[in-house]
């Protein structure tokens, strides 16, 4: 049974997926999968066979926000639905909250429906944390196809209890479906609220079902507004590999008649079903999530790691044995399926605490991004006027001004432009790091691109004096907004690393590699600490020697993340107090590289 904070008004249930096997429960699920997380961004956790039924269980995670004051979270699950799982479907029932129980209406599928239906009240009877009473919805599922029984012949087998709603469906098309998942979840809300007594001085029970049910469809139709058709192609999920399952024992029991709905609800909720899951059902930015299993973020899933066929499966879950193998199976621990079950369950559990403690990072990440950007544009204001006003007093404009003071407006000047680059570094390391590198590849001409950035940086080239020699350069495919941002900062870092005690020279110079450029960028300065090299690309990292030296630890990150968007790398070749050669690594032919922000978060804790 779902955990249930009284103090913080928080209800976290269990919503499960019952029925026959290719009934269409894991169809269901991910419709509502691609409705509440259009974009992905909580996965649907599988585990298949390689016929895509369903082995032990599907799992997502769902958060609905704040409804009525209540903060309220979803486990929802599918149960395999072929016969000799019987022991596995128990166990997914076990403390569930409320039930939709999907019926294939198939004529010739009435006979296994309805044995499906007693083994899920029989378990819900039998099974500690939950009850016959709890809310059930029916779906009628296949409603498309030929020989169907009626509607009406359909209520007379499986609506048991007067308060069990009935939806008809095509789970493939996703008609009915999300009507019946919404009905499940308002009526599990309302029975929560009631029978707890959480509505007391606040909310009725009906007042938050209400509530509840008109934030799903807005969900809903928020996600229909911006795409005409939910397609299972559009709906990616996550594959898991599937272990080796143990040996057990058969479950043999004998049919019981189904009994009057008579059960009391459970008195007390326990607090070791609590489920910290997450999903993106209000519409807010999630991040992928890393799970310690398969993972995919397109349309096409990828397949398991292992694959079990019908054999193995039969022989691991003791169906199919021959009669001398029996007492083999009986001396098999029967607590190790228990064990590997219950092991997964409360995988699943934390893979949905793991989750919402993720997307409050997200957040809190998004909202470091947002003030930093915002910060770097305001700081760029009083920068630029601060520039204007002291090139005006150096250009004469407010008359004749003495040699000492045209010294010292010079200087400013000079730092207002070091100034503006920290600023600028700060803004395109934010950009970078949480949008990725956007590029649009054009001829570029870098003899004239380099021409444009020596202009730049004239102020540092007069002030320290710096020779400067670029050889003939090529015409290369690339951004060239981006390559300027490289060239600013590899140049400006060789001007502001010089040594001393020469006259600081830089050459720049380019060789052709056959399928890439090799474009070399050589200095005479300091060098680089044969200590801080495997580190130097990281952000806010400066070599030990650069004491002293103004700069943010920014700009080789910058140049990293820009030429590996390009698909090329970036090395470099040092000695301390004879210079360094950094070399761009530039392809003919440029692929735009994706962005992961999983790499950029292992580069962080130096994976």
């Amino acid at each position: 049974m779902g955990f249930i904070n009284v103090a913080e008004r928080t209800i976290n249930a269990k919503l499960v997926y019952y029925g026959v096997g290719v009934g269409g429960k894991t169809t269901s699920l991910q419709q509502v999968h691609g409705i509440l997380c259009p974009r992905n961004e909580v996965q649907l956790v599988s585990i298949n066979t390689e016929e895509d039924s369903t082995l032990l269980f599907d799992f997502l995670p769902i958060n609905l926000g704040h409804v009525g004051g209540f903060k309220i979270r979803i486990q929802g699950f599918t149960v395999p639905g072929q016969p000799k799982y019987r022991q596995m479907r128990k166990y997914v029932l076990q403390g569930a909250d409320a039930v939709v129980f999907v019926v294939d209406s198939q004529r010739s599928r009435l006979q296994e429906n309805v044995e499906s239906l007693q083994s899920m009240r029989d378990n819900l009877r039998s099974s500690p944390g939950t009850s016959e009473d709890v809310p059930i919805v029916v779906q009628y599922n296949k409603r498309d196809l030929g020989d169907i029984l009626t509607e009406e012949e359909l209520d007379r087998e499986f609506r048991f209890r007067s308060d069990i709603p009935s939806f008809p469906s095509v789970a493939t098309e996703g008609h009915g479906v999300f009507e019946a998942f919404v009905e499940a979840v308002s009526m599990l809300v309302e029975r929560k609220v009631a029978l707890y007594g959480l509505g007391r001085d606040r909310a009725s029970p009906s007042y938050v079902a209400n509530g509840v049910r008109q934030k799903l469809w807005s969900i809903c139709d928020e996600v229909r507004r911006s795409r005409t058709v939910v397609g299972i192609a559009d709906l990616p999920q996550q594959r898991l590999a599937v272990p080796d399952a143990p040996e057990v024992p058969t479950a043999t029991s004998s049919e019981e008649p189904p009994a009057p709905a008579s059960a009391s609800p459970a008195e007390s909720a326990t607090a070791g079903d609590a489920s910290g899951s997450q999903g993106a059902s209000s519409g807010e930015e999630d991040f992928d999530l890393t799970y310690e299993l398969r993972e995919t973020s397109g349309a096409q899933p990828s397949q398991p790691s292992q694959v079990i066929t019908d054999a193995e499966l039969d022989l691991a879950l003791g169906e199919g044995l021959e009669p001398a193998a029996a007492p083999r199976v009986e001396e098999a621990d029967p607590l190790l399926f228990d064990k590997t079950v219950q092991s997964n369950l409360e995988l699943a559990r934390r893979f949905g605490e793991l989750d919402e403690k993720r997307l409050l990072l997200e957040r809190k990440v998004q909202e470091l991004v947002d003030v930093a950007q915002q910060t770097v544009h305001d700081l760029n204001r009083p920068l630029s006027a601060m520039r204007l006003m002291l090139a005006t007093i150096d250009k004469g404009y407010l008359g004749e001004v003495a040699a000492p003071v045209k010294q010292a407006v010079q200087n400013g000047l000079l730092a207002c432009s070091q100034m503006e680059r920290l600023v600028r570094d700060l803004l395109d390391s934010s950009r970078l790091d949480h949008d990725g590198v956007h590029l649009q590849f054009a001829e570029c001409d870098l003899t004239l691109l380099l021409a444009d950035v020596l202009r730049t940086l004239r102020y540092e080239i007069e002030e320290r004096d710096v020779r400067i020699r670029i050889e003939p350069m090529p015409v290369v495919r690339a951004d060239a907004w981006a390559l300027t941002k490289v060239f600013m900062n590899l140049l400006g870092n060789a001007i502001n690393y010089s040594a001393s005690e020469r006259p600081a020279s830089i050459r720049v110079f380019a060789e052709d590699r056959g399928d890439e450029w090799l474009v070399g960028v050589r200095d005479n300065g300091i060098g680089i600490p044969e200590a801080d090299r495997g580190r130097l690309f990281r952000r806010f990292e400066r070599g030990s020697n650069t004491g002293g030296i103004s700069g943010t630890g920014l700009g080789l990150h910058i140049v990293k993340e820009i030429v590996q968007g390009h698909g090329g790398m970036v090395s470099f070749d040092s000695a301390v107090g004879d210079g360094t050669t950094f070399w761009l690594h530039l392809p003919k032919v440029p692929v735009q590289a994706p962005h992961s922000s999983v790499s950029a978060t292992a580069e962080l804790c130096d994976l």
